[in-house]
């Protein structure tokens, strides 16, 4: 693998330095000249940015239902503060971390543009404005959740009639933790705002590539397409878990159990419109590979629009499956009603395996902490993941704690200066969190943003959505860490290619454990296993991904410990 240094980026980011160079050879940029007029949103010295976030929780407040079912929300790490606990704390922390990513880009886009030697030199060298003699500037807007889609509707508007944003973003931890917010604002800057002027939207999760082609060249997803996800799951399902007995549920038959019973399917998903297409295709999916949709036994549909009503609805649905005689349940889901059904279900006494993917974040250390005091509940989960190893499942810092690091090596009240390499360098007993820790929004919405940035690199001086997705799609093919392209094999293949707007292409098989601990520096409770040697497939059970072929060195080299399963980890793995 590449080296790792500190050295090319002065706000301390490690970087796969002879890989990301050679890399940043291959892309080369859309477009070298301006032309005018400049695309809706593009000034002479400026870009105009709209993001979209809830304001002022409409609807039932997301944060508090958490906290009221008992989910155990992130806790402090080394590098990050504990998630907020009230919806103020919520809003504090989102514009923190937008203001932290504008001001970082505005600031650093010649030093990331350095690994772009076909580009960097047509950006010329104004230092206070980078991106080709421009220079982001930023609106906040209130886009509301999924509960309120008319507020979604007034804000698209705003961006494309008053603000001329040149792109609107959407995040999940900003939109009430609900993936049809980003959907209802895509949906209405396609219909509202005319294409010759129509904003970009970044924020897209998990929607069908049909949806995704539909709103081309405007709209991305930063990560796997609902598409994608869904096929490789459907693989997986047909084939490795269909005929065999329900063996990763947490207790035996006459305990609520069903770990020596042949799997019997359950499919559980919201009836918004979006949600429902993808539950359509993941089954068209099974149809594909063979298992057949009839394998799913019940499918159930809850209220994705009005919380409190899905609420109500929770026990109901826990009933049905068990009725059912579901031993699987397979979780196409946002990932806060969850919390409410795995309460139901452990008060029950119904004990399923409970199948996840990437959909939701389900595939996360955060999401499946938020179950934890489900009694045994969540040791039932697993299921695939398109974020890679670690992935989700993350214990280090990541690029999102060096760009706001960047702003806070030492603390002008005190005088404390932030050290990454310890505990207490990053806390000073608890003194420092607030300023030496990033907020936890800055990590989700650090994602949404980067394809933007990338895209506004590759597209050249004339910033056009078009010529954005041109060089978006035309990205190499190289795996993706938290520290950027890397020559790792563990982390996803990202690579969107021709007629794609989303980037991961691979998948991993996962399976949680409550009975670990996670790697330092994070060394939290509950931790996942990797199965299958953390290997990659493009589908199951035979389609292993790039570097993972069985002839290829990382085929059987990164296998859990033998006896326990724990995961294979490097030393320096929580360092960066």
């Amino acid at each position: 693998m590449g080296t790792t240094t500190h050295s090319s980026l002065p706000f301390g980011a490690p970087v796969n330095e002879s890989y990301a160079r050679a890399l940043g050879d291959k892309i080369f940029p859309q477009s070298t000249q301006r032309v005018r007029p400049y695309y809706s949103g593009v000034g002479e010295d400026s870009i105009q940015l709209d993001f979209s976030y809830d304001a002022t929780s409409c609807g039932v407040n997301v944060v508090n239902a958490i906290t009221a079912a008992g989910g155990a929300l992130p806790t402090t790490s080394r590098y990050y503060r504990a998630a907020p606990t009230t919806q103020s704390q919520v809003i504090s922390d989102t514009k923190e971390g937008i203001a932290q990513m504008v001001q970082f880009w505005n600031d650093h886009a010649f030093d990331v543009a350095g690994y772009l030697p076909h580009i960097r030199p047509l950006m010329g060298n104004d230092a206070h404005n980078q991106f080709f003699g421009r220079h982001l500037n930023y609106k906040l807007i209130d886009g509301g959740s999924n509960q309120c889609p008319d507020k979604t509707r007034a804000a698209a508007i705003q961006a494309g009639d008053q603000d001329h944003a040149f792109s609107v973003f959407n995040d999940f931890s900003a939109d009430s933790v609900n993936n049809t917010t980003a959907y209802n604002m895509a949906a209405d800057l396609n219909s509202a705002i005319p294409a010759n002027r129509r904003p970009m939207h970044f924020g897209e999760l998990w929607e069908p590539d049909s949806t995704m082609a539909n709103w081309a060249p405007f709209a991305w997803t930063q990560f796997a397409t609902g598409s994608t996800i869904v096929r490789q799951l459907a693989s997986y399902v047909c084939g490795n878990l269909v005929g065999k007995p329900a063996s990763r549920s947490p207790n035996d038959e006459a305990h609520g159990g069903y770990s020596h019973t042949k799997r019997v399917f359950g499919l559980v998903h919201t009836d918004v419109p979006d949600a429902v297409g993808l539950a359509n295709e993941f089954k068209g999916q099974l149809d594909k590979f063979g298992c057949g949709h009839g394998v799913i036994t019940k499918e159930i549909a809850y209220n994705g629009t009005d919380f409190a009503k899905a609420q109500q609805d929770n026990a109901n649905l826990v009933l049905q499956l068990q009725l059912a005689g579901v031993t699987s349940v397979i979780m196409l889901t946002e990932p806060v009603q969850p919390l409410l059904q795995l309460n139901q279900a452990n008060q029950q006494n119904y004990h399923p395996e409970w199948i996840w993917s990437s959909y939701g974040y389900d595939d996360s250390s955060t999401v499946q902490r938020l179950y934890m005091n489900n009694g045994n509940e969540n040791a039932g989960s697993f299921g695939t993941s398109n974020l890679g190893v670690p992935g989700g499942f993350g214990f280090g810092a990541g690029d999102p704690f060096y760009m706001y690091h960047a702003y806070h090596t030492k603390d002008p009240a005190t005088g404390w200066t932030c050290d990454p390499t310890s505990d207490n360098g990053m806390s000073n007993g608890g003194k420092e969190d607030a300023f030496c820790k990033a907020p936890t929004a800055i990590v989700t919405y650090y994602y949404t943003m980067l394809p933007m940035i990338g895209g506004m690199f590759f597209a050249g001086p004339d910033l056009t959505p078009q010529h954005v997705t041109a060089g978006l799609q035309a990205f190499p093919s190289t795996r993706y860490g938290g520290n950027g392209p890397t020559d790792d094999p563990r982390p996803a293949l990202v690579g969107a290619g021709p007629g794609k707007y989303g980037f991961v292409v691979d998948s991993v098989e996962w399976r949680w454990r409550p009975d670990y601990t996670s790697p330092v520096p994070e060394k939290k409770a509950q931790w996942t296993e990797y199965p299958d040697c953390q290997r990659h497939y493009v589908n199951w059970p035979n389609d292993l991904a790039v570097n993972w072929h069985p002839n290829e060195p990382a085929f059987g080299a990164w296998c859990g410990d033998p006896k326990t399963g724990y995961p294979r980890t490097l030393p320096d793995d929580g360092n960066h």
